[in-house]
């Protein structure tokens, strides 16, 4: 027994030294010439979670990368960081206006996960922001409603939005996901379904009041 216990605790210290040298190689290689070491350092990244936290500097630096994927993972691999990647918000704050899609709903979700408050009016404004495309502003009403912000541009943003057929259902989601603190929208939420036929936005906004007005 005592014999099992040794090994067990060798190959538990030696995993976390071999892991933390892991994402310091994976880190170096996001500055590789080759893109497609660049992209597959980000996505292991990514894939490591938390566990990435020592990378999120060289991570932070590969949002400026030329690739799209490469941008694109790193701002994925720096959202699963969560709350310890904070120094990258506002380099984020900028990838929301990458022309590639995919790029900037990568951004808005890692927004959301980071959870930092500077980026509660950034993300409200590419929520109304209509010469944006429609997923990156469905995924910044996503972000907000996962920050769960008392910010009244956040409510203000998405109770307009709720006018939006493009954004609405997302809008009153976010809503009813930020709970109590976006009463002042519930008036808004249930005009928006007086005389409305789309079931599915019935039972969000529907979904939304309840969680509001009962903070449950």
């Amino acid at each position: 027994m005592k014999r099992m216990l040794a090994l067990l605790c060798v190959i538990t210290c030696a995993a976390v030294p071999a892991q933390a040298q892991d994402v310091a190689g994976l880190a170096k290689q996001l500055k590789d010439p080759d893109t497609d070491t660049r992209r597959r350092a980000a996505k292991e990244l990514a894939e490591a979670g938390a566990a990435a936290k020592p990378a999120v500097p060289a991570l932070t630096a590969a949002l400026k990368d030329k690739d799209l994927f490469v941008r694109r993972f790193s701002a994925q691999a720096l959202g699963e960081v969560g709350p310890d990647a904070k120094e990258a918000v506002r380099d984020l704050v900028t990838l929301l206006r990458d022309p590639r899609r995919e790029v900037g709903e990568a951004a808005a979700t890692a927004l959301g996960k980071i959870g930092d408050k500077e980026a509660v009016v950034p993300l409200a404004n590419a929520v109304k922001d209509r010469n944006r495309d429609a997923a990156v502003r469905r995924k910044a009403a996503e972000a907000l409603g996962r920050l769960k912000t008392d910010s009244p541009a956040a409510i203000k943003a998405l109770t307009e939005s709720l006018k939006d057929k493009e954004i609405r259902t997302d809008a009153a989601k976010a809503l009813g996901d930020i709970g109590p603190a976006a009463k002042d929208a519930v008036p808004a939420l249930k005009a928006a379904v007086v005389k409305e036929r789309d079931r599915t936005f019935k039972m969000v906004v529907n979904q939304a009041v309840r969680k509001i007005e009962s903070g449950k």
